[in-house]
């Protein structure tokens, strides 16, 4: 048998007005964009993978690099703090659609693919793709043919190789950072390492033999949000076009990358 108790009307209209309350609460909740939620705390929370130099990169436990400067400036001008989240880039973007972060400041080159999943800002610095080489001369993509080479897991220069050259290359391997592929083609153990050709220069600046090709596939990076975070994207695109107008990112890409 089952028993079930009455309760007197005034506990009714109490409880609805409970109920009526927590679901008006959980719809505003719901309602409040990332950007106004952003503004009210006055933080920012961004995915950066730490392992990008010079964008980005660890000294000791402090995050520092292109981004984290543009992002610092980013947020004084939003009139927020930007705070920090550290994730393996491999699963970067997975981070940004579960909510785990509000955007990705990290380098993200711009592919079809990604922006299928992600929105991208305006574009704030080129970065395209090109290789490193030592023992072996290579100009082409075409001269990476039967050789052994190196990129960062999840990263554009993974795609460009996997994409053009997957069938002629002898043998594709990964790292889940750049360094640890430039310390390989250091070592010959790869005769390439693929990817942004201004990350793979400033990586291999203090190796002795190592040289650089031109630009074999132009690439832009951005920040990035989730898609139907448009109005945080608007304001994230109304400061970057005010600091490239301003030479900001110019004094930044002096300061990192040495200049163009």
């Amino acid at each position: 048998m089952i028993f079930r108790s009455i309760a007197s009307p005034g506990r009714l209209v109490a409880a609805l007005a409970l109920g009526l309350g927590l679901a008006s609460f959980a719809m505003t909740s719901a309602a409040q964009g990332t950007l106004e939620r952003v503004k009210k705390a006055g933080v920012m929370v961004a995915g950066n993978s730490g392992s990008y130099p010079p964008f980005e990169m660890m000294e000791g436990n402090k995050l520092t690099g292109f981004d984290v400067d543009m992002a610092d400036e980013l947020g004084r001008r939003m009139g927020i703090t930007v705070k920090w989240e550290i994730i393996d880039f491999k699963g970067i973007i997975a981070a940004l659609a579960s909510k785990r972060v509000d955007v990705l400041i990290s380098a993200i080159t711009w592919t079809p693919e990604r922006a299928e999943r992600v929105a991208f800002s305006t574009p704030y610095y080129d970065a395209g793709i090109g290789a490193i080489y030592r023992n072996v001369p290579i100009a082409k993509p075409e001269d990476l043919k039967g050789r052994i080479v190196g990129v960062q897991l999840g990263s554009s220069g993974e795609r460009y190789v996997r994409d053009t050259l997957g069938s002629v290359v002898k043998e594709i391997k990964t790292y889940d950072a750049i360094l640890l592929a430039v310390k390989d083609l250091e070592n010959g153990r790869v005769d390439a390492v693929v990817n942004p050709v201004p990350v793979l220069r400033y990586n291999a600046r203090s190796t002795a033999g190592i040289r650089a090709t031109e630009v074999w596939d132009k690439r832009v990076v951005g920040i990035n949000t989730r898609k139907e975070d448009a109005d945080l994207m608007a304001e994230i695109n109304k400061h970057l076009e005010a600091m490239m107008k301003e030479g900001v990112l110019a004094k930044l890409d002096a300061k990192w990358f040495g200049g163009k």
